[in-house]
């Protein structure tokens, strides 16, 4: 008899705001907010591996701007981004998000070091507007928001706010579920008040996720050469990651290659 696929319930939590728990499950920590969609997962004997394809498609926005030194991150989770960008880049980080009892879940869970000089950490209401007004400037902010209910809108105050943040240059990467019609609408409209309204796409095989990348210039062709040609400044790990995402790119519109 073949034996089932074991859980093991490692954590459960309230907070202010519902319900956290850590599964392990064949060899993969994933963090749940009270239900079955895994909002961080990682592979600890294997913590090169970013475990969830999107981690992976937002890495694509490592390689679309020439020279990446800080990067904001809204959305902390279980920190698993933030442990590889700080274990496999150069790249300083500054994570935020909503739920201070993440952090020591992050490190205990999750593998995030949260002494690492090259990590800040706070926590606030990103649909609070001034909770943003002291983040500071990014060359990329990767946007991974959601709840036990999915996407969380994102007010156009506060995307406003991250464009100030980026500048010209600088690029934003967001996950979204591209089967949530309406929230997905929604957000591209009130990202094409600060951005280019054509944003690079990566779709991430066998799931509903996909990512988003913005900056306030149009993308053009020998923006995707570049991006290839960046892929070996980066180590080893994130070199294979690279490679396998930039597989997962939509062509540009046609407006854009005329």
């Amino acid at each position: 008899m073949a034996q089932k696929n074991l859980s093991l319930r490692k954590l459960s939590v309230r907070d202010a705001w519902g319900l956290i728990e850590v599964i392990e499950s064949e060899g993969e920590i994933t963090l749940h907010f009270g239900n079955h969609t895994a909002q961080s997962g990682w592979h600890p004997a294997q913590p090169a591996k970013l475990a969830f394809g999107y981690y992976r498609a937002l890495l694509m926005g490592l390689v679309l701007h020439p020279d990446p030194r800080r990067l904001n991150l809204y959305g902390l989770g279980g920190g698993a981004l933030a442990r590889y960008l700080l274990e496999y880049t150069d790249i300083s980080v500054h994570a935020h998000d909503l739920r201070p009892s993440l952090a020591p879940i992050a490190q205990q869970y999750f593998g995030l070091d949260l002494e690492h000089p090259r990590l800040q950490l706070q926590f606030g209401d990103i649909c609070a507007s001034d909770e943003l007004a002291d983040v500071p400037a990014a060359d990329i902010i990767w946007v991974d928001i959601f709840d036990e209910q999915g996407m969380v809108p994102i007010p156009t105050r506060s995307l406003a706010q991250m464009a100030r943040q980026l500048g010209q240059i600088g690029v934003l990467c967001i996950n979204v579920w591209r089967n949530d019609l309406r929230s997905l609408g929604d957000l591209t409209r009130a990202l094409e008040r600060f951005f280019d309204p054509d944003p690079l796409v990566l779709r991430v095989p066998e799931r509903y996720n996909s990512v988003l990348c913005y900056r306030a210039e149009p993308w053009q062709p020998h923006d995707i050469l570049q991006a290839h040609r960046r892929i070996t400044h980066f180590s080893s790990p994130v070199q294979e990651t690279l490679r396998e995402a930039i597989g997962w790119l939509e062509a540009l519109p046609r407006k854009q290659l005329g």
